[in-house]
């Protein structure tokens, strides 16, 4: 898959990521902030049950004897999806999307300077650290008041 269809693809992620604060939060209203966020995960986890079942692509076994570090990505989506069920009514989804992007662009930069997690290294240049303080003024514009 080239490039220009990955970042498409990435474009379009984002896109529907923005949407799942204040659907959950509208869940929330009805069920509870953990029930949503379970029932948020359920939903997933069925989706992605049924395309292993039909893909049959990979091995679920081979988890045994994993690292332990490369099974947080759930409880890291937990963490998140909670976070934003709390954070989209009083934020609002643009503010809180831009300081989700805040995090992940300094997170993104200390993975790729430091090669964790089996990244390749890439070194921290002058206009990565211009993006992130641009993100970063994103970031007081969105959440200051007139």
């Amino acid at each position: 898959m080239n490039n220009a269809i990955l970042t498409a693809g990435i474009v379009a992620g984002g896109f529907l990521l923005a949407m799942q604060p204040p659907i959950n939060a509208a869940l929330r209203n009805r069920v509870g902030v953990f029930e949503s966020a379970l029932i948020s995960f359920l939903v997933g986890t069925v989706v992605l049950a049924a395309l292993v079942a039909v893909k049959r692509e990979g091995n679920l076994l081979a988890v045994r004897g994993t690292p332990a570090w490369m099974l947080t990505g759930g409880l890291i989506g937990a963490i998140f999806v909670t976070l934003t069920l709390l954070a989209a009514p009083k934020l609002g989804v643009t503010a809180l999307v831009v300081a989700t992007l805040a995090g992940q662009v300094t997170a993104g930069l200390l993975i790729d300077t430091f090669g964790w997690f089996g990244i390749e290294p890439k070194p921290l240049e002058p206009r990565r650290l211009v993006g992130l303080a641009l993100v970063g003024v994103a970031v007081y514009l969105m959440n200051s008041k007139k």
